[in-house]
Order: structure tokens, then sequence, then C-alpha cells
């Protein structure tokens, strides 16, 4: 459709009586969502961003850094299309190699990790629905805090017995603090759940 084509469509739609349209569109019941605004401007957007563009951009003050970032990137076209072309870029394939403490390849070490990549590849068994995982994917995650947050942070999810790798879940940064330990002055990451559900018993 041409942008005279689309101009007309408006400006018809703009002036033809809602019983005119109604007839034009044949017999039905015409709805809205309950997130849609009065003009029906940006409702095609996720209810998560459709308040994104109602923000007053003279109280930006009043958002942090985090969430305007994440604001901007779902609705600003420039941001979007730059955090699109850094993850193209960079979506190359994922090699793992084994060395040993002199520099030549290390055969039994290279069957570990084939292992381990296959496993972190595979889907867990579970009766329920899981969530789509590989390294590629958890690759692609991780480069793109990098970009929006600048650093990326990963959690290793160890099986029952402790003694074996089964995930690697990406931690979003912003999440993670920093306090040193009383005596060995060591500084020790934590990490900030905002409104965490509190277990049974527990206030």
């Amino acid at each position: 459709m041409k942008w005279y084509h689309k101009a007309m469509f408006s400006f018809a739609n703009s002036v033809l009586p809602a019983t005119v349209k109604r007839q034009m569109m044949g017999i039905g019941r015409m709805t809205s969502p309950r997130s849609s605004n009065g003009w029906d401007i940006f409702n095609w957007l996720p209810k998560k961003y459709q308040s994104a563009h109602n923000i007053d951009l003279t109280k930006l003050q009043n958002h942090t850094a985090e969430e305007l970032l994440e604001i901007l990137v779902s609705v600003h076209p420039d941001i979007s299309h730059a955090l699109y072309n850094f993850l193209r870029m960079g979506d190359t394939p994922l090699t793992f190699t084994a060395k040993k403490q002199s520099g030549s390849d290390d055969k039994n070490g290279q069957r570990s990790l084939d292992e381990i990549k296959n496993l972190l590849d595979s889907p867990l068994h579970s009766p329920g629905y899981q969530h789509g995982r590989s390294l590629d994917k958890l690759d692609t995650i991780q480069r793109m805090m990098i970009m929006v947050r600048g650093a990326c942070a990963g959690e290793v999810v160890l099986n029952e017995r402790c003694n074996d790798v089964i995930d690697i879940i990406p931690v979003d940064p912003a999440t993670i603090w920093f306090r040193r330990e009383e005596g060995t002055n060591r500084l020790v990451p934590w990490q900030y759940i905002k409104n965490p559900h509190s277990s049974v018993g527990e206030k």
C-alpha cells in the first residue's frame, strides 16, 4: 500500500460515520482491548510497552537507567535497530577446544567438553513444559545483556548430588551487588530480587 493510499484510508476512516464503517466491515461486534487508549494509538504493542508511549518526557528522571534502557530498546527504532545489528553481527558459531598446559590439544578434555555441550543443548527430563534451551540461545541472551546492561552474568545449576552441571541460567547483572565480608574484606556477590515470594511459614 502506497503512502497516499494510507493517507486516504486514514482520512476516510476519520470522516465516515461509525454506522457506515460497520456496514462496510460486515456484521459483527467491534471490541477494543482493555489497555487501549481513546485514540487507539499504539494498541498493536504488547501491554507492557503501550504505557511507555504515554510517559511524560519531562519526568524521565523518575525512572532508573535499567528501566529506561528496557523502554528504549522496545519503543525507539534507532536503539532497537542498533541492538538487532549487534546481535546479528555477533551471531557466530560457538566452538570449544580443550588444551593442555603445553598448548597442545587434549583429546580426553575435548570429549568431556563435547559431552557437556550436548547435555546443555538437550532438553531436561521433565514431564511438564520447559523453555527451549541451548548454548546458542544462552549466547544470544548474554550478548544482549552486554549491549543493554554493559555486563553479563550466569548461574550454574547443579544436579541433586551437586556433582554435575545440568544447566546455566542467565542472570540480569542489574540485580547483582557486592558487599565485603567481615575479617577477609572479600567482595561477595549478592542478588537483589524485587518482590520475592515468601516460603510457607516465612514472613
